[in-house]
């Protein structure tokens, strides 16, 4: 499996369910999500979008009072839309935080490491990456480092998110702990057009912070990441070059 770096607007020109990946938090989230999109379907519609909108503008939308026109709208499901969105939107106030993404047996294939505003580091089993302010660094297994010029690279985590409007439905199925930690378990619904996309997020009920997000990418493959070291002390600084 090969876990490699792309442009959100790169993204949106090379298949449509690969720009919705690139839509999902994080959180969220994440090089490593990025990396599955090489087995995404080409000609479904999916949602496209080369800038995330800004905290305040994700805290703007959520704050405002929509008129329901999808089953995440309606009065009874308006809070749990909000939780996603919250938990978004307080991720991308976080200083640094770490990230898994395991397998069914919970091996890890893919470390992230992100250090706000402009640093990230990815480690798999054979590759290592660090994108520093308008620099990627890269190097493979018994290999130098290499250095490549890439204008905004450091903060592409600031550029991926969950759009507002493509949330169709949410559910809200109660507590359950991840890591010792006692969250929401929501499960998100992502439509647009013909194109149907199930996520499930576990939230932190005392911080409102993601702990856990099962990420669907096509029909029949999803991404489990785990989110770990919140604000903790860590740099992520350039290599020594060769």
């Amino acid at each position: 499996m090969s876990f490699e770096i792309r442009r959100v607007d790169e993204m949106t020109n090379r298949g449509p369910l690969k720009a919705r990946c690139a839509l999902l938090l994080g959180l969220f989230l994440w090089m490593a999500t990025l990396a599955w999109l090489g087995g995404c379907a080409p000609g479904a519609p999916a949602p496209t979008r080369t800038r995330a909108p800004s905290v305040g503008e994700i805290m703007r939308m959520i704050t405002k009072t929509p008129t329901p026109t999808t089953p995440a709208d309606e009065p009874d499901k308006r809070e749990t839309k909000q939780l996603v969105l919250r938990a978004q939107a307080r991720l991308a106030l976080l200083r640094s935080y770490r990230a898994r993404v395991v397998d069914e047996a919970g091996r890890t294939l893919v470390l992230f490491e992100y250090v706000r505003p402009d640093r990230y580091r990815q480690v798999t089993d054979t590759k290592e990456q660090i994108g520093i302010k308008d620099f990627l660094y890269t190097r493979t297994r018994g290999s130098p480092w290499t250095r490549q010029e890439w204008p905004g690279i450091g903060r592409l985590m600031n550029e991926v998110t969950i759009a507002p409007e493509f949330i169709w439905d949410v559910e809200n199925q109660g507590r359950e702990s991840i890591a010792g930690v006692l969250c929401y378990r929501v499960r998100v619904v992502l439509r647009v057009g013909d194109t149907q996309l199930t996520d499930t997020y576990w939230i932190g009920v005392d911080d409102r912070l993601p702990r856990k997000m099962i990420t669907q990418v096509d029909e029949h493959t999803y991404v489990t990441r785990l989110l770990y070291d919140f604000n903790r002390d860590f740099q992520i600084e350039p290599p020594k070059m060769d």
